[in-house]
Order: C-alpha cells, then sequence, then structure tokens
C-alpha cells in the first residue's frame, strides 16, 4: 500500500529543538540527585575522618555548615532554570547552558565533599599543632 504523500526523500537537515518547557524539570531532577549523592559522600567522608581520629565536633559542624550553604545555591540554580524554562524560547544556545550548569552542578557536587573534608582535617591537625 503506497502513501499519499509518497517517499520521505530528503531527512531533515537539522535536528528540531527540544522544548525549553522541560528544562526545569530536568534541572530539578539533576539537583535533587546531585544533592543526594553530595550528601552521602559528605556523611561517608565525615564517619571515615572521625573513625581515623579527627575531632567528632569540628567536622559535624563542617557538615552542617556546608549542607546550609549548598542547598541554598542548588535551589537557587534550580530555581532559575525553572523561571527560564518558562520564559526562554527553546535553541540550541539554552541548551548548551543547560548542560554546561549540569555539569558545574555535578563536579561540585562530586568534588567539594573532598576538598572541605580534606581542609576540615588540615585545619583540625593545624589548631591542635598550635595548642600543644
Amino acid at each position: 500500500m503506497a502513501s499519499t504523500f509518497g517517499p520521505r526523500l530528503f531527512r531533515r537537515s537539522s535536528a528540531s529543538v527540544p522544548p525549553a518547557r522541560s528544562l526545569g524539570r530536568r534541572m530539578t531532577l539533576h539537583t535533587a540527585a546531585a544533592l543526594i549523592a553530595f550528601a552521602a559522600l559528605q556523611i561517608w567522608l565525615v564517619s571515615s575522618a572521625i573513625a581515623a581520629g579527627a575531632p567528632s565536633a569540628l567536622i559535624v559542624v563542617a557538615l552542617v555548615v556546608l549542607l546550609a550553604l549548598a542547598l541554598p545555591v542548588a535551589r537557587s540554580t534550580e530555581r532559575r532554570w525553572y523561571h527560564l524554562s518558562r520564559q526562554a524560547l527553546a535553541s540550541w544556545g539554552l541548551h548548551a547552558r543547560f548542560r554546561r550548569d549540569v555539569r558545574r552542578l555535578w563536579v561540585a557536587a562530586l568534588t567539594l565533599p573532598f576538598l572541605w573534608v580534606s581542609g576540615a582535617m588540615a585545619a583540625t591537625d593545624a589548631i591542635a599543632a598550635i595548642t600543644r
């Protein structure tokens, strides 16, 4: 059975731009997953630092302070993309910015716990050396 419109001989020369409205929801999912990974990694590093002999009070305070700083930053990124996806037209530039922000979010979520705990451990060692 033949098609009424005939065979499609040529494909589109460029792929269509995905809708911008889905970017807000996608950023929400990335933000939630990155915060869960961040918190799990942070808890694991803090518990291993405490097991290695670090004072528990300083490390726990460092954990609370860092989570208090990480949550507002993640929320502002999510809110910005939610509003941007509602107002902006879909374009490849918008999607490139989205990929860049997702990459930055995941790099921060996976590297900051290591930097923070190692810095807290160094500060703890320095304070212990000064008090001796």
